[in-house]
């Protein structure tokens, strides 16, 4: 029993203020939701608003592209309608220019005359060229009215390599017989200099390193001048007049033994004044005064403490006796077990000829690897050999350590 606010006594039914507090709960939830739904549906509605704003408009690029660049595009426009009952044609004086023979490297144009022959105008809907030429004179989007000519420039590389060789250039247009034309560019690209020999041999222990004269001829009768000469690590020069100008030179090149013995392996370059060749490339080879072999050890699924035996061969490639001085591990993990000359007159050469070889070594290796550390998998080290007065020569070991 409970009083009202008239002050009466009246039976409490605990059911109907559940009720009533859950009407109340579920009433502030509802408006709590419409809300919310509301304002994400203005929410996506703006966000609809923004993906549907039109994009603007891009400026075309054939009205900012110059007559004179390069364009890649195939269809780089789009045609206009043609009008009822005329059409464009396009008719070329030819579609193909072959420049016969020319020097490598060497930079050409060339012209590609057409008219429009029909009777609507011509469009240039695209013009592609192929890698190493460049295109002038036409651009996609312009129109050439019946009868007008047009000329198409191209400017085109020529390989290095010797041999026939093309370009090729497609031209789409509005003509509907003929909306593609491929014009080609064929060449034979030929020396217009030779140089002998084409590469030199060199040796430590010969006067001037054994180097031979470089003639250097003109193949097409045209003069030239010698304009520079320049080697690896400045090891061979020359002098030469860079005023004389002639069809053919001869070069005596001077070694400097100092700076071959350190660069045994290298080139020679010789600039030119020669339209068609500006410069020959000789390679020079100097043979070392010791050989080994083998030039590197190369091991696999090596154990810590556990040794590998190999064999190492030193021989004078100068037919000289020499002896060896010492033999020494960088990071002490290979040491000499067994040292054996075989002096040259002991070597076997091949019955029938004239080779000749020096005294040898021949070196039985142990290689202990140590101890793999910071989990590293790889075991490296070097072997010097110091000849006795003479050079050191090294050998790599590279090892891969066994799965654990």
């Amino acid at each position: 029993m409970v009083k009202n606010r008239a002050g009466k006594w009246i039976v409490a039914c605990p059911w109907r203020s559940a009720f009533s507090l859950a009407v109340g709960v579920l009433s502030v939830c509802g408006i709590l939701l419409l809300q919310i739904g509301c304002q994400q549906g203005a929410s996506d509605t703006k966000s609809s608003v923004k993906q549907a704003e039109p994009v603007p408009p891009v400026a075309s690029a054939v009205s900012q592209e110059p007559a004179t660049q390069n364009v890649s595009q195939e269809t780089a426009v789009q045609p206009k309608p043609q009008t009822a009952g005329g059409a464009a044609k396009i008719e070329f004086k030819t579609i193909t220019q072959n420049f016969a023979d020319i020097g490598p490297e060497t930079t050409h144009t060339t012209k590609f005359e057409f008219k429009n022959v029909g009777n609507a105008p011509l469009q240039i809907l695209g013009i592609k060229p192929c890698c190493g030429s460049v295109t002038r004179g036409v651009k996609p989007g312009q129109e050439f009215a019946p009868g007008q000519s047009g000329v198409l420039e191209v400017e085109y590389r020529a390989g290095n390599y010797p041999g026939p060789q093309s370009r090729s250039i497609t031209m789409n247009t509005n003509d509907p017989e003929q909306p593609v034309v491929n014009l080609g560019i064929k060449m034979n690209v030929v020396y217009r200099i030779e140089h002998a020999p084409n590469g030199l041999s060199l040796f430590l222990k010969r006067e001037n390193a054994g180097c031979s004269p470089i003639t250097v001829k003109s193949t097409d009768g045209q003069p030239f001048s010698i304009a520079g000469f320049r080697s690896t690590a400045n090891s061979l020069t020359a002098e030469f007049d860079p005023s004389a100008k002639a069809t053919q030179f001869v070069i005596t090149p001077k070694a400097d033994m100092a700076k071959l013995a350190r660069n045994t392996r290298g080139q020679v370059v010789i600039a030119l004044t020669h339209p068609e060749c500006k410069s020959v490339t000789i390679p020079y080879d100097v043979t070392p005064e010791f050989s080994i072999t083998p030039q590197q050890f190369t091991l696999f699924n090596v154990k810590a403490n556990q040794p590998i035996q190999r064999d190492l061969w030193i021989m004078s490639n100068y037919e000289e006796d020499f002896e060896i001085d010492k033999v020494s591990s960088q990071k002490g993990t290979m040491k000499v077990l067994e040292s054996k000359k075989i002096p040259a007159a002991e070597a076997n050469v091949p019955a029938g000829t004239s080779a000749k070889v020096g005294a040898r070594y021949q070196l039985r290796i142990e290689i202990t690897p140590p101890v793999r550390e910071d989990d590293r998998s790889i075991l490296s080290d070097v072997l010097e050999v110091q000849i006795k007065g003479g050079e050191k020569v090294t050998v790599q070991c590279r090892g891969i350590y066994a799965a654990s």
